[in-house]
């Protein structure tokens, strides 16, 4: 819906054609070449982890006259457009409306927080967030609002599933990808920054969105490290309330975020502008 919203803000008064949107999840069957129309293939997931092996060897042998996804490449008929930007600002969304949500962003409110740190996921297949949750469970009790783990049913019964509301509680948030690429950044760490948390991360080879996340406000998590020294941080952050207000009232995001989110938007209008004739 996002992207039939996107074209019809920015193309009101165009009649138009056939559009084919393709993605991954779903039976494999279903992806086909389509002749009648525009095809369009979309996905937020890291097609090159082994679950999408099968999905990537069919998607490479179809016709697609634009393909959207995280990828940081440029080639024919390609764009990135990372599945954070969809998560985080609406279709219709004008440049003044991105740089105020990108404002909130930058500078949330992290005051009057009365718990440690949440996590909120629905599995671990690769074993990352388990290692995490036991890590910090050291310092203080994890809250685990999702089905991984979940010691809490908050979320759903008091919140009403609104992810950053419940996390606005939190001092933390354990936020790490369901795999590890290169520009592989989902909504996890915007939806920690959006609350306030700080986001202790792993993904993107610990480089997530670098023109935009200002890393300095992220505790990025070493999967192949003890990671003491960001454990011994976060106890001090956690036991110190001045060293806690100085790390968390960093800028989270950079002072470029804004034209850079604006431009995924002005890129996508280009190119289907350019489909759409």
């Amino acid at each position: 819906m996002w992207f039939t919203q996107f074209i019809k803000a920015h193309f009101p008064d165009k009649k138009l054609p056939r559009i084919n949107f393709t993605s991954v999840l779903g039976a494999i069957e279903n992806i086909q070449d389509n002749h009648n129309g525009i095809n369009i293939f979309y996905t937020g997931e890291n097609l090159h982890a082994d679950r999408f092996a099968k999905q990537l060897n069919k998607i490479e042998h179809q016709h697609y006259d634009l393909t959207l996804g995280f990828d940081i490449k440029r080639e024919n008929k390609y764009m990135r457009l990372p599945i954070w930007v969809l998560w985080c600002f609406p279709p219709d969304a004008d440049m003044q409306t991105i740089a105020k949500k990108v404002q909130a962003m930058r500078y949330p409110n992290v005051d009057n927080r009365n718990m440690f740190c949440c996590m909120i996921c629905s599995h671990d297949q690769s074993g990352i967030r388990g290692h995490m949750m036991d890590a910090l469970s050291g310092i203080a009790s994890v809250t685990s609002a999702g089905r991984f783990r979940q010691n809490t049913h908050d979320l759903q019964s008091k919140f009403n599933d609104d992810k950053v509301a419940y996390m606005r509680q939190f001092r933390f948030a354990i936020c790490p990808e369901n795999s590890d690429r290169e520009g592989y950044v989902t909504e996890k760490i915007f939806d920690a920054i959006s609350s306030g948390c700080i986001p202790v991360y792993r993904g993107s080879q610990n480089n997530p969105e670098p023109a935009i996340v200002n890393t300095n406000a992220v505790l990025l998590w070493d999967p192949q490290g003890d990671n003491h020294e960001l454990l011994e941080l976060v106890n001090t952050l956690e036991h110190q309330p001045s060293a806690y207000q100085e790390f968390a009232k960093q800028p989270r995001l950079t002072a470029e975020a804004e034209n850079i989110v604006w431009g995924y938007y002005e890129d996508l209008h280009n190119q289907m502008k350019n489909l759409l004739g």
